[in-house]
């Protein structure tokens, strides 16, 4: 009996004494990075925010951090993130070529109110592709469409002298490209 109280007490120690060396444990598992901490303390985490915060850039591990979810446990907080490998940011406007090239042969054009010929409009321009995204947009001139299964909406406005498209809706992820 005594030893069972003795072995008891020598692992409270041992976690007692990990607990003060180690106040804060992470570790990934199954695309979820897990904290366990005697805090809810999340900016170290928010550091990185993206544009519209749906995600946080995690250098220290090289994750996007979509969701937190944190929960209490004694006199421990349980953090459990799901993230996705790389800078998010570094995609998240993001609209290659070759999407328009793919719009351009097989969209299915279901609204276009003022008749725009996307193919003219382009012509003899260069694409600027980087994930950045564009303000200005008057929400106007708009072409509805069916692409692959899915319904969009394209936006197209200038900024000076840039030609941009806007894929979906400001609100919910918006793509763009824009040619010079």
């Amino acid at each position: 009996m005594k030893k069972k109280i003795i072995i008891g007490l020598a692992v409270l120690a041992v976690v007692a004494v990990c607990l003060i060396i180690y106040p804060t444990v992470e570790f990934q598992h199954n695309g979820k990075l897990v904290r366990l901490s005697y805090s809810d303390d999340l900016s170290e985490y928010e550091e990185n925010a993206s544009y519209d915060e749906t995600f946080f850039y995690y250098k220290k591990r090289d994750i996007s951090l979509k969701t937190f979810d944190i929960k209490n446990f004694l006199c421990f907080y349980v953090i459990t993130m799901e993230y996705e490998k790389g800078n998010l940011a570094d995609t998240q406007f993001l609209l290659e070529e070759d999407y328009i090239e793919n719009f351009l042969k097989n969209a299915e054009i279901t609204e276009n109110p003022e008749n725009i010929d996307l193919a003219k409009l382009i012509e003899g321009k260069t694409a600027v592709v980087k994930s950045k995204r564009y303000l200005g947009n008057d929400y106007e001139t708009a072409i509805y469409y069916k692409l692959d299964g899915k319904e969009e909406v394209m936006y197209i406005f200038y900024i000076d002298d840039i030609l941009v498209l806007q894929i979906g809706y400001s609100d919910e992820g918006p793509k763009f490209i824009a040619y010079k």
